[in-house]
C-alpha cells in the first residue's frame, strides 16, 4: 500500500531537491485549535560559512505552505494549508546533526489576528457567521450549517475580541456546533466551517478493529470520566411580556432513540450547572441547555495508533468513525478529536484521539470477531515530485 505526499511552497509544487531535503513532517490536527505542521529540514555549513537554505524564500516567515498526502490509489487529502509562523534552527558542531524546523499554522490565524469591537445590529447568527468568514477571505466557499433564529430578534450581538472568539461564542450557545478552518480544495486556500458534530460515521473512513483478522489499530487506550456528566438548568425573564421561561437537560436528551448514553448515574449524582444569565435573549433556552449538557456527555476519551500497512484511509478531526474493540461496551462510534500525521522518509503513521458519548449495551459476535481477511500491503513511503 503506497503512501505519498506533496508539498507546496508559496503555491508552487516543491521540487525534487526540496522534497529530498525534508527529513520529517508532523501535522497535528485538533478540534478547537489551530492546526500545526512541523517540517524538519537538515542543514549544513557551505564553503562560504553560511547555513545552506537559511535564506531560501520558500522557508521565509509568513510564506505559504501546503501539505497533502494519500494512501494507495485514493485522492490526495490536504493536511494543512497555511503560513510559516516560526522557525526553530538547531545548529550543531557535529556533522549531520543540524536541522531547521519550519512551524506552519493553518489560516485560523487569519480570524485570530485582530481583536476589536464590532456591532452586528439587525443580523441573525447565520448572517454574522457568514459575514465573518466573508471578511476573512479565506479563498474557498464557507460551509455553514443552519442556525435557529434568536428568540429576541431585536437583540444586538457585539464582538469584543477576535472574529474567531466571536464565532466560538455563538457556537457555544447551540448543541454540538463548532467553528473551525479546514484546508481548501485549491492550493493556497482555506475553508471556514461552522457545523454540528456528525451523528453518523463518515463513508470514507473504514471501521477500526483492535483484534481479529481485520485488525488495523495497534492499541486503544480509554478513559471514562463519568464525573463530568452535567445536568443543566436555566430560566429567562422576557422584558416584553414579563413571562418566565425555564429549561433543563441532561446528557442523554440529545441522543437518538435507542442509544445508550456513556454518561451513567441518576440525577442525584450528576453535576448541576446553571445557564449564564441573559442567554435567553440570544438563543432558545432549551437549545442552550441541551447543547451544554450534550457536550458534557462525551465522557469517553481514547487514543490509539493505526497500523500503517493495513489501515487505508487518512483520518481527520470533526468526523465520526466506528471502532470495534472486541466484545466490549466500548465498541461504538466515536468523533475524531485529534490526529497526528507523521510523514517520514520511509513511513507514514497516524495517531488519533477520539470522543464518545454512547456505549454499546451488548456487542455481538460479528463485532468481536470480524470475518473479512486483511488485504496484504507493502509498507513504504514515496515522496511524490509534481511535474
Amino acid at each position: 500500500m503506497n503512501k505519498e505526499f506533496k508539498v507546496y511552497y508559496g503555491g508552487t509544487p516543491a521540487s525534487r531537491e526540496q522534497l529530498d531535503a525534508i527529513e520529517e513532517i508532523v501535522v497535528e490536527q485538533e478540534t478547537g485549535r489551530a492546526w500545526e505542521a512541523r517540517i524538519k529540514i537538515p542543514v549544513c555549513i557551505t564553503e562560504d560559512g553560511s547555513w545552506d537554505g537559511e535564506d531560501d524564500p520558500a522557508y521565509a516567515e509568513f510564506a505559504r505552505v501546503r501539505v497533502e498526502a494519500r494512501i494507495g490509489d485514493g485522492d490526495f487529502v490536504p493536511l494543512i494549508d497555511g503560513s510559516i509562523q516560526a522557525h526553530e534552527p538547531d545548529y550543531n558542531a557535529s556533522p549531520g546533526l543540524s536541522v531547521v524546523t519550519l512551524i506552519v499554522h493553518d489560516d485560523t490565524i487569519m480570524l485570530h489576528r485582530q481583536a476589536r469591537s464590532v456591532s452586528f445590529s439587525g443580523q441573525s447568527d447565520s448572517q454574522i457567521v457568514s459575514s465573518i468568514f466573508d471578511t476573512a477571505a479565506l479563498g474557498d466557499d464557507s460551509d455553514i450549517d443552519d442556525l435557529p433564529a434568536r428568540p429576541d430578534t431585536n437583540a444586538v450581538l457585539n464582538q469584543h475580541g477576535t472574529p474567531m472568539q466571536m464565532l466560538r461564542s455563538i457556537a457555544a450557545r447551540y448543541s454540538n456546533y463548532h467553528a473551525y478552518v479546514l484546508p481548501g480544495t485549491s492550493v493556497g486556500t482555506s475553508k471556514g466551517c461552522f457545523k454540528k458534530l456528525p451523528i453518523e460515521p463518515d463513508d470514507g473512513l473504514p471501521a477500526m478493529f483492535l483484534s481479529g483478522p481485520t485488525q488495523n489499530i495497534s492499541g486503544f487506550r480509554i478513559q471514562r470520566n463519568s464525573g463530568q456528566a452535567t445536568r443543566v438548568e436555566g430560566a429567562h425573564l422576557s422584558m416584553s411580556d414579563m413571562s418566565v421561561t425555564t429549561a433543563s437537560a441532561d446528557p442523554s436528551d440529545s441522543l437518538s432513540s435507542g442509544s445508550t448514553s456513556a454518561a451513567t448515574g441518576e440525577d442525584s449524582v450528576l453535576r448541576l450547572r446553571r445557564l449564564p444569565s441573559g442567554i435567553g435573549d440570544q438563543t432558545d433556552l432549551s437549545e442552550a441547555a441541551t447543547g451544554m449538557a450534550a457536550e458534557s456527555g462525551f465522557t469517553l476519551r481514547a487514543d490509539g495508533n493505526v497500523i500503517p500497512a493495513v489501515y487505508g484511509a487518512i483520518l481527520s478531526p470533526y468526523k465520526m468513525i466506528p471502532i470495534r474493540v472486541s466484545n466490549s461496551r466500548y465498541s461504538t462510534n466515536y468523533v475524531i478529536s485529534k490526529v497526528v500525521h507523521t510523514l517520514g522518509i520511509s513511513e507514514y503513521t497516524q495517531s488519533f484521539s477520539v470522543l464518545g458519548n454512547v456505549v454499546s449495551p451488548e456487542a455481538g459476535a460479528s463485532t468481536s470477531m470480524p470475518q473479512a481477511a486483511a488485504e496484504p500491503a507493502a509498507n513504504f513511503n514515496v515522496q511524490r515530485e509534481i511535474v
